[in-house]
């Protein structure tokens, strides 16, 4: 369990950008706790695209972390190691694969494998029949005009 009062400044309020020593100030009291690399390596080992495990190994209360994480001068570093983290996910994934296609009835993971399922670019195709999308007649200004008359709308106000 986190010591959550650790984080908290003199009166009892949380800090935020003094927890890093990057960001830290000489004319404010607290002691900086972490620098951002050791968020960055906390962030990776726990594997946790939620975030949630971060959130309470780091500072063990999820609001206090969405203050630090959404701030502004945090926010492109975290947002960076999420990007890392994906892409860290899909690699362990793949080594996985790789592993389960060497096994006797690795057929399908080696079949993913060469039609490189792990490849994310692009939407994926939807299985089963394809829907059949309805078609949009485009109005055409003679359309318009002609329900407008139909209807008795009057335009501009004169009868």
């Amino acid at each position: 369990m986190v010591d959550r009062t650790k984080f908290l400044d003199g009166s009892g309020k949380r800090v935020i950008l003094g927890l890093f020593k990057e960001f830290a100030r000489p004319d404010v009291k607290f002691k900086p706790v972490y620098t951002l690399q050791q968020w960055k390596d906390v962030f990776l080992e726990c594997r946790d695209p939620s975030e949630y495990q971060p959130a309470m190994q780091l500072l063990g209360d999820w609001e206090h972390w969405q203050e630090v994480r959404n701030h502004a001068l945090v926010k492109p570093h975290v947002d960076k190691w999420q990007a890392e983290l994906e892409v860290k996910l899909r690699s362990e994934a793949i080594s996985q694969m790789k592993q389960h296609a060497k096994q006797p009835g690795g057929t399908a993971a080696a079949k993913w494998l060469a039609d490189k399922g792990y490849a994310s670019e692009g939407p994926k195709k939807a299985a089963g029949r394809p829907k059949k999308e309805a078609e949009v007649v485009p109005l055409t200004p003679s359309r318009i005009a002609g329900d407008i008359a139909r209807l008795g709308i009057v335009v501009g106000g004169k009868h």
